[in-house]
């Protein structure tokens, strides 16, 4: 467009470059492997499908084998009776899982991420069937050849010139675009609404009735003080079951660390033929290591009994557990971080999901606020540092780079450019498959980076809360380095060069996406195509399978079995998963009218990764702790943001494309509509707790049954064995109460 080549000019004078001079390695195509459309991308995209359908082929007959000769790895939590022992049997059993029965099996949040998955896939149906039977159409016989040879886009908006009368057909596309994600987004709001109510109703105590008190003053951080605080000070009646003050443990986990390093130099020497030369190794003789290990263990137990008992190891916080659960719900409304009480109230993350080193003491609140500060300073700087990363990297992930990395190897005839003139669809393979594999992989480590920033410089209290901000933060750069690569790249001038233009000439977003993104759909659409593969792979639980058999050479099946379990949370934790589906949500959402087609791969995509998690979240992965649907609540949101992302994509090609002005208006126009739906989302879309009129007067739930006849008073434990209280586990564990047992209740 004019504006854009003069843009271009004046970036260039600025940077003291001629406009149209290269600049090696500077565009962003060259820095993500991506490239851009051309006629051998057809052959290329056909070779990716049957490659792709022979991955998921592949990981679907090594499960299936693995299933049967390796069923602890691959159906640990499953009864013996319930899988069917036929080599496929597994496939109906995934699919004819409900919503309901992994919320009943895995939880409510991986429930909702298999709902997520349905509702990507009726979304993905109802735009995708109108637009290829549409829009396809009247794009190969009315746009006019502008795709010229490359056969793959003559189905796509590129084949539609200048001028089109068209571009009206788009902008009323537009708006039915908007309507249909949004009325789809809002139907899940009664279908997630009745199942986090099940989910609270029967959320199992002692979470139900226990809250985390924070800045609780000195001389009240004791048992007794926080006792008599509530029993008497707020209630005027006992009301409290029990109180675990956090203790300051750093001592104790250290004298634990010691006495573990013994055991295991001992068990070493133990398990070696020629102990004298490992003993060597580790230091001592094994009477020596055996004196150690006694001496250690008589510490531990001193200062375990010495932190239990005495008050000067006493925080600022504390577990209170009450004894019906109306009388939690009533203080938790009483204080609030917001009403700036004597003591803040939070309702706790479950006892198997607590960090407890985040709620040890680690400073003044002003030192908390600068660690804050500092780790969204790395995160920052690890979104500025990633792009040179992805340049080290990925420069192998276009022929053209290889060409110019490598010159000719030292061969008399150029060997990649005679690639590139007899074999052309090859090197396209290459340029859409490497390219979109290398940025797959990249982005993968992306989790594990924020979640060291995470751990080391926020107070996040519970596992599942990393997760969510892992979600958010990885979602949008999913988005950015993804999505919106294409939207800065340039292939005149550098990236700094292209977004400094940007930031000081905003509203020429619409031409550079207008040139760019129609230009680059068949990377996309090979970009999901590798999701099947991905998809599929997750199947075989890979990384746990290495774990297993390395473990077995040490332990038993069992103990390789459950220390090789659970599967890496960075990469495969509900965070990264919701963020990861949600960006193969609005890839096809954004491209869905540029290029149809794509909503079908996405299907297929959201398929493959139902038929996969379906299974594995209820056979095969252990249960993880909850928050009750935050996750989907945010895929939701991330959805809309990415539509936002749609409408100006579209606005900006029409105003390119069409000889009149207004369907770049009509399209614009959506962006009011769709503002006013995302704050009425966010406005009506409450994450609610139960309200006190819902929980019964007496306050005990009558789901739940106390088994006391009979059996032996027993601490309290989950179904997997984990101990259900809120004493710190290094800490002696309390007396042993009834065991509060909740029956199958049939709701879910």
């Amino acid at each position: 467009p004019p504006a854009l080549r003069a843009g271009r000019g004046r970036a260039g004078a600025l940077f003291g470059r001629e406009p149209n001079s290269s600049i090696t390695g500077g565009g962003v195509e060259n820095v993500q492997g991506i490239s851009e459309n051309s006629a051998e991308d057809l052959r290329a995209f056909r070779t990716n499908v049957v490659l792709q359908a022979g991955v998921v082929t592949f990981c679907v007959v090594f499960f299936s084998i693995g299933r049967l000769c390796l069923p602890l790895v691959y159906q640990g939590e499953a009864a013996d009776d319930v899988v069917p022992a036929t080599f496929f049997g597994w496939v109906c059993l995934s699919l004819s899982l409900s919503v309901d029965d992994i919320i009943y099996d895995a939880g409510l949040d991986r429930g909702m991420f298999v709902q997520f998955l349905n509702f990507a896939m009726s979304t993905l149906l109802a735009l995708g069937l109108p637009l290829v039977l549409i829009l396809c159409p009247l794009h190969y016989f009315y746009g006019g050849q502008a795709a010229g040879r490359d056969k793959l886009s003559q189905f796509d908006m590129a084949n539609v010139e200048k001028g089109s009368w068209l571009c009206w057909v788009h902008a009323a596309t537009v708006w039915y675009v908007v309507l249909t994600i949004t009325w789809s987004v809002f139907s899940q709001k009664r279908v997630f609404a009745d199942k986090r109510h099940t989910w609270l109703m029967e959320l199992p105590a002692p979470r139900s009735t226990t809250v985390l008190v924070e800045d609780i003053p000195d001389g009240r951080n004791t048992d007794e003080e926080l006792r008599r605080y509530f029993d008497e000070e707020v209630f005027g009646k006992p009301v409290v079951k029990c109180v675990y003050v956090v203790k300051d443990t750093n001592e104790l986990l250290s004298a634990i660390q010691k006495k573990k390093n013994i055991d295991e130099m001992l068990e070493i020497a133990r398990g070696r033929s020629r102990r004298d030369v490992v003993l060597k190794a580790i230091g001592g003789s094994e009477d020596a290591l055996l004196a150690q290990q006694v001496e250690a263990e008589q510490q531990v137990d001193r200062l375990r009994r010495l932190v239990d008992q005495s008050e000067d190891y006493n925080t600022n916080t504390a577990f209170v557990t009450f004894l019906h659960r109306r009388d939690a719900a009533i203080v938790m409304r009483l204080f609030t971080v917001s009403d700036h009480e004597e003591v803040s109230v939070s309702l706790p993350p479950a006892p198997d999901d607590i960090i407890w080193e985040d709620l040890l003491p680690k400073g003044s609140p002003q030192v908390q606020h600068a660690r804050e500060m500092f780790g969204n300073m790395l995160v920052f700087l690890l979104f500025i540092l990633f792009v040179p990363t992805v340049l080290g990297i990925a420069a192998i992930a276009r022929w053209e780079s290889l060409h110019a990395t490598f010159g000719n190897l030292g061969f008399g005839q150029d060997p990649f450019a005679y690639a590139q003139t007899h074999y052309p669809e090859q090197v396209a393979l290459w340029n859409g498959l490497v390219g979109t594999l290398v940025l797959t992989g990249l982005m993968g480590f992306l989790p594990t980076f924020l979640m060291l920033i995470f751990q080391m410089f926020f107070l996040m209290k519970g596992k599942a809360r990393m997760q969510l901000k892992v979600q958010v933060w990885y979602f949008y750069f999913l988005v950015v380095f993804v999505l919106l690569v294409t939207a800065i790249g340039s292939s005149d001038f550098g990236l700094l060069q292209t977004v400094t233009f940007l930031v000081r000439n905003p509203l020429e977003i619409f031409p550079r996406l207008a040139e760019k993104m129609p230009s680059s759909t068949h990377f996309y659409l090979e970009y999901l195509l590798v999701q099947w593969g991905a998809q599929s792979l997750n199947l075989t639980r890979y990384l746990n399978l290495i774990k297993y058999f390395a473990l077995r050479q040490l332990y038993d099946e069992k103990t390789a079995k459950r220390l090789s379990e659970p599967e890496d949370q960075d990469f495969y934790g509900i965070g990264s998963l919701s963020a990861r589906a949600t960006l193969n949500l609005t890839i096809p959402l954004v491209f869905c009218t540029l290029s149809p087609f794509i909503c079908l791969i996405g299907i297929i995509n959201f398929f493959t990764a139902r038929l996969a998690h379906c299974y594995l979240f209820v056979f095969a992965e252990t249960r993880k702790p909850d928050l009750g649907g935050d996750f989907f609540y945010r895929q939701l949101l991330h959805t809309q943001e990415g539509l936002f992302l749609y409408i100006i994509l579209m606005t900006g090609v029409l105003m390119e494309r069409s000889s009149s002005w207004v369907p770049g208006a009509i399209s614009a126009s959506s962006m009011l509509y769709m503002a006013g739906a995302y704050r009425r989302f966010q406005r009506e879309f409450i994450l609610r707790e139960m309200g006190l009129h819902e929980i019964e007067g007496d306050g005990t739930d009558p789901k739940l049954r106390i088994y006391v006849e009979g059996e032996p008073p027993q601490p309290p434990q989950d179904d997997q064995g984990a101990m259900m209280h809120y004493k710190q586990p290094e800490l002696p564990p309390p007396p042993p109460v009834p065991v509060a047992v909740a029956p199958p209740t049939g709701n879910w």
